[in-house]
């Protein structure tokens, strides 16, 4: 908005141009807000000066070694404890067994309902008996 056509016109309302003077009189003594450029000079100014200059994350440079990092190679998959595994197969396998035979096998006989529960159960009482029910004092658990 221009100056100029802030003006009062003096025809239409004279309180109205009253109002709007005022707030233009009020306006000229209020602080001006910096601009992005300005804040941007205060803050390097404020942060970059005296004997304990502060750097930020963006400062950080990597240094350069000459090791290289060399994963493990992963175990194979079906290595581990076959009771283990077939713990696993039996708590997940019974559920998806059992929407199976809800969805495409409606007659099945009630035994092979019955016992897809008890291999999921039993499966799932198995992996949660073999969870450790001690800490090791020695481990901080950075190893997955």
């Amino acid at each position: 908005m221009n100056p100029a056509e802030n003006k009062p016109s003096g025809a239409d309302d004279p309180r109205w141009d009253e109002l709007v003077e005022n707030f233009r009189t009020l306006d000229q003594g209020a602080p001006r807000e910096p601009s992005a450029a300005e804040r941007q000079a205060e803050l390097r100014q404020l942060f970059s000066t005296g004997p304990g200059a502060v750097t930020g994350p963006r400062d950080y440079e990597v240094e350069d070694t000459e090791e290289e990092f060399i994963p493990d190679e992963p175990a194979a998959l079906g290595s581990g404890n076959p009771m283990v595994n077939l713990a696993w197969t039996m708590a997940a396998g019974g559920p998806i067994g059992l929407l199976l035979c809800v969805i495409f096998f409606r007659s099945a006989p009630a035994f092979v309902y019955i016992g897809l529960v008890a291999l999921s159960i039993i499966g799932v009482i198995y992996l949660l008996r073999r969870l450790p029910t001690e800490r090791d004092p020695g481990d901080d658990g950075a190893r997955v």
